[in-house]
């Protein structure tokens, strides 16, 4: 039977899941700031032909590995499709389980996935799902669900991956739009992910605006800029526009990566000092997220750290300190989370 059979006419489809993946699918709509239909379609296309649930393609990749492991000589066509068989026979039959559905979702598919899903890309899966594309649709979110955030990240933005990728490798241009229409042009270097894994950022340099002049130029000149690839709407390649970098910017921009984490990489460093309580040493040492790397510690007094680094990172990071941390200099920054803690104490007091 057709798997568009099971299609009512509005092109919904319902998709039985467990309640961790459907809080992980929810989190993501957040934080990718999308509908949970739209995030799903996306994921659909995007993700299907990595997907090990996949299980043709799959096997596909299986017997092409074996090709090239064994030599026509000594290796059988049939003991390579036997070998093949039996990964088939282990795969249908842990995606064949019988899981409890905890969460049950009717999703508008939309023209992308339902012609996906009536055409022979999908139809080789039927055979292993019982030519149910909801079962198929299921084990495809649950497989998601339990990848890191920052491959769940790739897979939503897949397309302005691909578009930032061939500005990366055919030095083009690319111009860009955030989430706020706001609009940049770009010569990529490089997409980086922070310390810790979670998020992607576009590494390059800015291209001044095309209005300015050749004085205002040299006044405002490129700098290294890293923008969060899940902050932008679109990439918009400029094949007619080389974003070449060259060798000497390329070193600048690595020196700007080993000095700050990526995600602040687009502010100008300052030298920093900070003191720290005992508890706030222990802190430092073991909360990692945008920790600033030090440079340095007061030879008469171990309390006293020494970074360079943007203001901005000391402040996102050692806010949350409290009385554990203390900024010496600058007096300006100093004086930014005094201002800060006062205004979060007027909050009680009221």
């Amino acid at each position: 039977m057709p798997c568009f059979e099971y299609f009512n006419t509005e092109n919904k489809l319902r998709i039985p899941l467990s309640a961790y993946a459907a809080q992980i699918i929810e989190n993501d709509c957040l934080a990718f700031s999308q509908k949970k239909t739209t995030l799903i379609n996306s994921v659909i296309i995007n993700y299907y032909q990595y997907a090990t649930c996949s299980i043709s393609l799959r096997l596909k990749d299986f017997r092409n590995e074996l090709k090239d492991c064994f030599s026509k000589e000594t290796t059988s066509e049939e003991f390579i499709e036997r070998l093949v068989d039996a990964r088939a026979k282990k795969l249908s039959a842990f995606y064949s389980q019988k899981r409890p559905a905890e969460v049950n979702w009717q999703i508008t598919l939309n023209k992308r996935v339902k012609e996906f899903l009536t055409q022979d890309t999908y139809t080789c899966e039927e055979r292993y799902y019982g030519q149910r594309p909801g079962r198929y649709v299921r084990s495809l979110l649950e497989e998601y669900a339990q990848l890191p955030y920052y491959r769940r990240e790739e897979i939503v933005y897949k397309e302005i991956f691909d578009s930032i990728n061939i500005g990366i490798k055919g030095l083009y241009i690319l111009n860009l739009t955030n989430v706020k229409g706001s609009h940049i042009s770009i010569r990529p270097y490089s997409i980086e992910t922070d310390p810790l894994s979670m998020y992607h950022y576009l590494v390059g340099y800015s291209i001044p605006s095309t209005d300015l002049s050749d004085e205002s130029e040299a006044k405002y000149p490129a700098q290294v800029l890293s923008i969060r690839i899940s902050r932008l709407v679109n990439a918009e390649i400029q094949y007619f526009q080389s974003g070449k970098i060259s060798d000497s910017e390329a070193l600048q921009i690595k020196k700007e990566l080993q000095q700050k984490s990526v995600q602040f990489v687009s502010g100008k460093s300052s030298d920093i000092k900070v003191r720290l309580t005992d508890a706030g040493i222990r802190k430092y040492e073991t909360q990692l997220h945008l920790r600033p790397n030090t440079i340095g510690k007061d030879p008469y007094d171990d309390h006293i750290y020494f970074f360079e680094c943007t203001e901005a990172q000391i402040l996102y990071y050692f806010f949350s300190f409290g009385k554990d941390a203390m900024i010496i200099e600058p007096r300006s920054l100093s004086e930014k989370f005094s201002i800060d803690y006062k205004e979060a104490l007027q909050q009680y007091d009221n």
